[in-house]
């Protein structure tokens, strides 16, 4: 099978486990450690605050800049529900705005009412893609939005030379076993406000403060720590990201070039992008399923794009006819592995398929 994910445990990986066990602490401690520093040089950032996992990553930010009255969050109409769940738990309103062709967020299509009513954005920059930062920036500073990044799918994404995740108040990320760096269940949130990540800090930990030693607890908080072993598992990975990163493109760009099935139109593999696998559009839903069952037989794994949030049974209460370009997409887009412990014969293999020869 030619996983959408795969990973590979290297020597490194198992000496970092190795380690981890000889000196019997499996919680929080010198890898987690290791791990948030090497995000933060990487990235550019003051503080990276390691957490559970991604969405857990949104709720705590959700938790910090929320109210008792709610918020309303606006998040795009076509990404995956955890977006959209981190504030819905934590009390805030969600309201959806449309994508365009790139399957990002499209800011223009909200009016100027919607616009002005808005408390916090959360861009997503998805399937590796970051969405238009700088225009979102100027936009939040001008109706004072408060801007959270999703950036779970895209680490290492760049636009104009600065981060994914670094743009608005907080960037939030997952390194789930599929993701472009991965650690297992693991998350974190970086910031560049001491304040708030100390409190986030503080949070994520029950909002215990102060001396370790003492029960001293300042906030409301839960458990959102993480362990060491995720951690360390990143922080090898961490080690290689830029080599990753240039393999996973270089193999999106094989399939861009490669694919010559008039019926399908492979998205850009642009520099820049931190590809989480490759998305392609069908000309019609019916070749778009046609197609990935081909390559599911072929032993090729794929997906569909994530459904339009207002097309989901947990989110009724939304019109899903607001959203056009989020309904289509939804019906058009698969995306493939685009991974770097992929061969050039699974590259070629999966062409194969692609332009149905």
């Amino acid at each position: 099978m030619i996983k959408i994910g795969d990973l590979k445990i290297t020597k490194e990986h198992k000496d970092v486990i190795k380690d981890i066990l000889e000196s019997e602490r499996i919680t929080e401690g010198k890898y987690v450690a290791l791990f948030e520093r090497e995000v933060e040089k990487y990235l550019g950032v003051k503080h990276c605050i390691a957490v559970t996992n991604g969405t857990v990553a949104l709720q705590l930010v959700s938790q910090l800049v929320g109210d008792d009255n709610g918020k309303l969050v606006v998040v795009p109409a076509l990404t995956f529900p955890a977006t959209a769940n981190a504030f819905l738990l934590t009390g805030q309103e969600i309201a959806l705005c449309d994508i365009d062709e790139t399957l990002l967020i499209d800011i223009t299509t909200l009016s100027e009412e919607q616009k002005q009513a808005i408390d916090i954005i959360v861009p997503v920059h998805l399937m590796g893609y970051m969405a238009d930062m700088e225009y979102i920036m100027e936009e939040a500073t001008k109706y004072n939005w408060i801007v959270i990044e999703d950036t779970a799918e895209a680490f290492g994404a760049e636009l104009n030379g600065k981060k994914a995740g670094t743009f608005g108040h907080f960037g939030t990320f997952s390194f789930f076993v599929s993701h472009n760096i991965w650690g297992g269940e693991l998350g974190c949130i970086v910031t560049n406000d001491d304040d708030d990540a100390e409190r986030l800090r503080s949070t994520k930990n029950h909002g215990r403060t102060g001396d370790p030693m003492k029960f001293l607890h300042k906030y409301v908080g839960s458990n959102y720590k993480t362990n060491e072993f995720c951690a360390g598992l990143a922080y090898v990975n961490l080690l290689h990201v830029n080599e990753i990163i240039a393999k996973r493109l270089s193999i999106s760009e094989d399939f861009e070039i490669g694919i010559t099935n008039d019926r399908l139109l492979p998205y850009a593999a642009e520099r820049g992008f931190s590809p989480l696998g490759y998305p392609i559009q069908a000309d019609t839903e019916e070749y778009r399923d046609e197609m990935c069952k081909k390559l599911n037989d072929a032993g090729i794994e794929t997906r569909n794009i994530f459904p339009c949030l207002a097309n989901q049974e947990c989110y009724s209460g939304l019109n899903s006819d607001d959203y056009p370009i989020a309904n289509d997409i939804e019906k058009r887009v698969f995306y493939i592995g685009s991974h770097q412990y992929m061969t050039k014969k699974d590259v070629k293999d999966v062409i194969k398929v692609l332009n149905d020869e």
